[in-house]
C-alpha cells in the first residue's frame, strides 16, 4: 500500500513537468509574469520572485513584496509562494516562502475503482538571499533553502542553494543578461533512498526596443538545462502599453504537458497585479496562476 502511495504521487508530480530528479516540486516555479513568458526570466526577473529566479536581482529594484497562487495544476494541488525583496543601497536582502501540495490523493493498495482512503503531499521551502554590486554593474547574489517533504507518511529535509549574475543597460540600456544555477543541494531519503534535487543552470538575455508607437516591446532569450536531461529554449514577447499595462507570451521546448503560456499584468502607483495562462494536453486541464505585488 505504502508503495503504491509513493509511486502515484510521484507520478503526479511528473506529470506538471517533464522528467526531472527528485523534489521535482522545486521546478513548479512561483510568479504570474514569469510564466506567462513561458520562464524566460533569468535576465528580466523584477521584484521578490527574484529570490528564486536569479539571486542576483534582488534588491536591484528597490524594495518589493510578492505573492502568488496557482490553481488547476492537478486536481486538489496548489502551488503558492510570498516573497519579499529589500534594497539596501550596493547591497539587497530577501527572503521567500514556496509551497506546494496536493491534497486528498486517493490511496489503494491493488488496482481498484474505489480507494480505501486518501492522503496528501506537502512540500515547503523556506529561504534568504543577498546579493550585492561587484563590478561595473555586474551583480551576484547566493541564495539558502531549507526544503521540508512530506508524502504519505514519509517525510524528509534538506538544503538548497542559489547562485546567479546579473548586468543589465548594455548598448545604451537595451540588454539586460544573466545566468543562474538554482537548487544546488541534497535532501535525504524519503523512504529508501535519498534523489538528487533538479539541480538547473540557466542563462538568458532581454532586449529592449524602446518605446515604439507608445508602447514598450522586449524580446525574451534563454536556454537552461536539469541535470542529467537535454536543454530546453524558451522564447518569449512582453510589450507594455501606456506605461500601466504589459501583455506577454512564451513558448518553451523540452515539456511533455506544454510548452505555450500568455498572460497580462497591470501596475498602477507601485501596486502590480499579473495573470498567466497555461494550457496541458492530455487532458491535464489548464493552469491559471496569480500575483499580487507592491514596490517602493
Amino acid at each position: 500500500m505504502r508503495r503504491f502511495a509513493a509511486v502515484a504521487v510521484s507520478l503526479l508530480f511528473a506529470a506538471s513537468a517533464r522528467a526531472a530528479p527528485g523534489s521535482a516540486w522545486l521546478e513548479l516555479a512561483p510568479g504570474a509574469r514569469a510564466a506567462a513568458l513561458a520562464e524566460a526570466i533569468t535576465a528580466s526577473v523584477r521584484g521578490a520572485t527574484a529570490n528564486y529566479w536569479n539571486p542576483a536581482a534582488v534588491g536591484a529594484d528597490g524594495n518589493s513584496v510578492e505573492a502568488m497562487y496557482a490553481d488547476s495544476w492537478i486536481e486538489g494541488g496548489s502551488i503558492q509562494y510570498v516573497a519579499g525583496s529589500f534594497d539596501l543601497g550596493r547591497t539587497g536582502l530577501g527572503a521567500s516562502a514556496h509551497y506546494v501540495g496536493v491534497g486528498d490523493i486517493d490511496l489503494r493498495d491493488r488496482p481498484s475503482a474505489s480507494p480505501i482512503g486518501s492522503y496528501d503531499a506537502r512540500n515547503l521551502a523556506l529561504g534568504g538571499t543577498f546579493a550585492a554590486e561587484i563590478w561595473r554593474g555586474w551583480r551576484a547574489g547566493i541564495g539558502a533553502r531549507y526544503l521540508s517533504e512530506r508524502i504519505y507518511v514519509y517525510d524528509t529535509e534538506g538544503w538548497a542553494f542559489d547562485l546567479g549574475v546579473l548586468r543589465r543597460g548594455l548598448f545604451d540600456g537595451r540588454l539586460d543578461l544573466a545566468a543562474a544555477a538554482r537548487h544546488l543541494g541534497k535532501i535525504g531519503a524519503l523512504r529508501a533512498k535519498a534523489e538528487e534535487l533538479p539541480a538547473t543552470i540557466a542563462a538568458g538575455a532581454r532586449w529592449d526596443f524602446g518605446e515604439i508607437d507608445r508602447t514598450n516591446p522586449a524580446l525574451l532569450l534563454e536556454m537552461s538545462k536539469v541535470s542529467g536531461y537535454e536543454a530546453n529554449l524558451r522564447l518569449a514577447a512582453e510589450v507594455g502599453v501606456l506605461g500601466y499595462l504589459s501583455f506577454r507570451a512564451g513558448y518553451a521546448t523540452g515539456y511533455d504537458s506544454h510548452g505555450f503560456a500568455a498572460g497580462f499584468g497591470l501596475s498602477y502607483k507601485g501596486v502590480r497585479f499579473d495573470f498567466a495562462w497555461i494550457p496541458h494536453i492530455d487532458n491535464l486541464g489548464n493552469e491559471t496562476r496569480y500575483s499580487v505585488g507592491a514596490d517602493w
